[in-house]
């Protein structure tokens, strides 16, 4: 399988039609209608379903799309690291990922101190969930992964970070719980929520909280808790959450609660045991390693 018709698929799905799929490539149609049919033959198995306007992927095709576009990023992450061997100034490309929480600013802070010492190091990065990070640094996509607690790190090398969060709820100004100046899990009665879906932060809540899941009135689960604000703001959900989700927050007219039973929680920046990394990967880890024991000793 070629990374050419590799690509080649990827732009058909991007594009949803063959013609347009062959301008953006700068191949003709039937060479293009050629290579797929190719691959589809070396696969066994249909890929596309060929409309009068349109071209839409089977079970399959998807499947192949998602693992196309990890293939390829790993091609160009071994392309870059192999030739960072032929500068003698550290160069290349870190792939980072990174939840939405104070140690976003953090890791700002972080690259751009690197990239002054570093100026050829590029960085890639990545916000999401930290099971989602966890997942792309198992596949390789990924090389580091800054997370929240709690968090299953058992298999990975860890550093803990003196970044530190609040768990509470986010609520309208007008909200009957918004001049509180803490709650408890009974304050929450019987109040629409927005959740977290995490089993393991559900369990934490639970035993640092009181919290309990059958007692409250759960409307929404969410993994991204800042793409629910709009619902706080024009609703009178109350959403649970870390207290740096404010620094993300673009309405005035929402607040945070903490809760009384105070839950905190802290960062780790981890990566893979047992796996060989480029000098690059490795000079950032002790930088952030010596970057904390400074913070930490200040």
């Amino acid at each position: 399988m070629e990374t050419r018709i590799l690509k080649y698929f990827l732009t058909v799905a991007k594009m949803q039609n063959i013609t347009r799929a062959a301008q953006e490539l700068h191949i003709t149609q039937p060479t293009l209608s050629r290579q797929l049919k190719q691959l589809e033959d070396e696969l066994g198995t249909q890929l596309l379903i060929r409309g009068k306007r349109e071209i839409t992927l089977t079970a399959e095709g998807k499947m192949l799309e998602h693992r196309a576009q990890d293939i390829l990023t790993l091609i160009n992450q071994t392309t870059s690291e192999i030739q960072s061997f032929n500068h003698h100034e550290l160069s290349g490309t870190i792939n980072l990922g990174y939840v939405e929480s104070n140690v976003s600013f953090f890791v700002d802070d972080l690259i751009a101190e690197f990239q002054t010492k570093y100026p050829l190091v590029k960085f890639q990065t990545y916000s999401a969930i930290g099971d989602d990070i966890k997942d792309k640094i198992d596949t390789g996509i990924l090389d580091l992964g800054f997370v929240i607690t709690p968090i299953e790190t058992a298999k990975y090398n860890y550093l803990s970070l003196p970044i530190y969060e609040r768990y509470g709820i986010f609520v309208n100004q007008t909200h009957p719980l918004a001049h509180q100046s803490t709650i408890t899990a009974d304050d929450l009665g019987d109040y629409p929520v927005i959740y977290p879906w995490r089993n393991i932060l559900q369990n934490e809540l639970s035993a640092v909280v009181g919290l309990d899941p059958q007692k409250l009135n759960i409307k929404i689960t969410a993994n991204l808790s800042p793409n629910s604000l709009p619902l706080v703001h024009q609703h009178d959900y109350c959403m649970l959450g870390i207290d740096s989700i404010s620094r993300f927050n673009p309405y005035n007219d929402i607040v945070f609660v903490p809760f009384e039973n105070y839950l905190q929680t802290s960062h780790r920046l981890i990566w893979r045991k047992n796996h060989h990394y480029s000098e690059l990967i490795m000079t950032f880890i002790e930088f952030v390693k010596h970057h904390v024991s400074h913070e930490t000793q200040a």
